[in-house]
């Protein structure tokens, strides 16, 4: 049923740093949004590990077949590792990748439809791929567009800048979140203004980010729910 007051639900399926009990961690990421527009899941990254990946989506009392969209920040086996498991539950699943890898992923999922991503795109009702962004990784973000047209970010890594994908999510609106890998990411200036801080996975001056930010840093944990 559609909360009218929420846009989105976004649910940490995957991380390696904290969990709540009964979840699993393991080195990699993953989010699990519910999108209230369009009332259907869409899973950014994949984690590292098919198994933990859907026992922790089971935890949630989700059905990992559900899903239907899975989005592919990065070609590296820590974001994009657990896809297989997921494929093998729904092999119809529709698949979004940088363009720089599409052709590794029609090789080894011939039934799933894959995307290739090079510009910004629409990926489900007000979510938007960013776009590959980068020279030697190419990374897409994710941009969730809320009923009050503001903004939440989600990254992988960031291997391109974190400063990058906020450039490009401030030209669309005002940027209220940005959740996931920040990397060594340390432009603290690009972060004034954004009222929801989840720097995980791979961030690594995340005491730093939260000395600075203290009332907007967000402690982000594996079986951790929030609604925007």
């Amino acid at each position: 049923m559609t909360n009218k007051e929420n846009s989105f639900e976004i649910r940490i399926v995957f991380d390696n740093r904290c969990k709540k009990d009964g979840f699993f961690t393991s080195f990699g990421f993953a989010t699990l949004i519910y999108n209230e527009f369009s009332e259907k899941y869409v899973l950014f990254d994949t984690g590292g590990d098919s198994d933990v990946l859907i026992h922790n989506i089971k935890q949630f009392n989700i059905n990992p077949s559900e899903i239907e969209k899975v989005v592919i920040s990065h070609n590296h086996h820590d974001h994009a590792g657990g896809l297989n498991g997921i494929y093998k539950l729904n092999s119809n699943i529709e698949i979004y990748v940088p363009k720089s890898v599409e052709s590794s992923y029609n090789r080894k999922f011939i039934k799933a439809k894959i995307f290739s991503v090079s510009d910004s795109m629409e990926i489900d009702q007000n979510i938007y791929s960013s776009g590959q962004i980068g020279k030697n990784i190419k990374e897409q973000a994710l941009l969730l567009k809320s009923r009050n047209n503001e903004i939440i970010i989600l990254v992988g890594c960031a291997h391109p800048g974190l400063e990058n994908f906020i450039m490009k999510a401030q030209e669309v609106s005002k940027v209220i979140a940005v959740i996931g890998g920040f990397h060594g990411f340390q432009k603290y200036s690009y972060l004034e203004g954004i009222d929801f801080i989840g720097a995980c996975h791979c961030t690594q001056h995340t005491g730093a980010i939260q000395k600075r930010f203290p009332a907007q840093f967000k402690q982000i944990c594996v079986g951790n729910s929030f609604s925007f």
